[in-house]
């Protein structure tokens, strides 16, 4: 396995345990602040938080070892996709009766910034070296 690979895979790891720890805050705070709307919403959040970082993560994963069109098309197709169901999502949700917006923002919002602060210190920390050496030995 590559360093680029399991760099990519930490981050994968680290990601979904912060969804999950994540979803285990959303579930008190959920439910004190708005009953069963507000947990629903906490946790619909939480998805869309998982959403967001996991399936770049994953992309990543699949596509980091490709050429670079198909990489960039993976990426490309994965980000769509993502902000698709997004818009989707908050379009059914916006008709939703009793939904309570603001805890769903809120989980939202911190579940994204979480993902990218586990993405930013995993690459920031990552030991992946700028040049390949076996291109090298084999030219001797």
């Amino acid at each position: 396995m590559t360093a680029e690979s399991t760099t990519y895979r930490k981050a994968l790891r680290f990601t979904a345990i912060l969804v999950v720890a994540l979803a285990i805050i959303a579930v008190p705070v959920g439910l004190v602040v708005g009953g069963t709307a507000g947990l629903v919403a906490a946790e619909i959040g939480v998805l869309v938080a998982a959403l967001a970082g996991i399936t770049t993560q994953v992309a990543m994963v699949i596509g980091h070892d490709r050429e670079p069109h198909i990489m960039a098309a993976i990426l490309g197709g994965s980000w769509l996709v993502k902000m698709l169901i997004i818009i989707v999502a908050l379009l059914v949700l916006q008709d939703v009766e009793g939904f309570h917006r603001e805890l769903f923002a809120g989980f939202a919002v911190a579940g994204v910034l979480g993902t990218l602060v586990v993405d930013f210190w995993v690459i920031r920390s990552a030991r992946i070296p700028y040049v390949d050496t076996s291109a090298r030995e084999n030219d001797e």
